[in-house]
């Protein structure tokens, strides 16, 4: 089952950090450590993910340390899953037609379901101090008159 590591929920708490500073002056690693609540080496490993996927970039000297890679704006929840978790994956099969799983489709669905949601939110959304709407989901199936006008998974 997909849920979120600790590794992603500190990553998130750092990028958070990293755009509600909206400098252009780095956060040091030590200054990071104690809100983000992980050893500075942990942070190091945490913050090289993030880089190698572009999320963050750094600044050597003596006045070095993190900023953001790109605006908050650009920047999705599924681009820090992705970064520090892997791909979403509802179920670990590779095959379409896996005898194990009951109907692949749903769970593919699933999953497009799930990154459609993630790439909706950024992170200049969990800055903001607006307040989130939320909206029921559901899945049309195909005995639903909404399935006939093309509206099903």
């Amino acid at each position: 089952m997909f849920s979120l590591t600790a590794t992603f929920k500190a990553g998130l708490r750092t990028l958070v950090l990293l755009a509600e500073q909206q400098s252009q002056n780095p956060l040091p690693i030590s200054e990071m450590t104690a809100v983000i609540g992980l050893s500075d080496k942990s942070l190091e490993q945490l913050l090289m993910g993030l880089r190698r996927a572009g999320l963050v970039r750094s600044v050597r000297g003596a006045n070095g340390g993190f900023l953001l890679g790109r605006p908050p704006s650009q920047i999705s929840l599924k681009d820090v899953i992705t970064a520090l978790q892997g791909p979403i994956r509802i179920c670990a099969c590779t095959q379409p037609d896996c005898h194990d799983c009951v109907r692949p489709e749903v769970w593919k669905a699933l999953e497009m379901s799930l990154e459609g949601t993630l790439s909706g939110i950024s992170l200049a959304h969990l800055i903001s101090q607006e307040s989130f709407q939320l909206l029921p989901h559901s899945v049309v199936l195909p005995d639903s008159p909404l399935w006939q006008e093309g509206s099903g998974i």
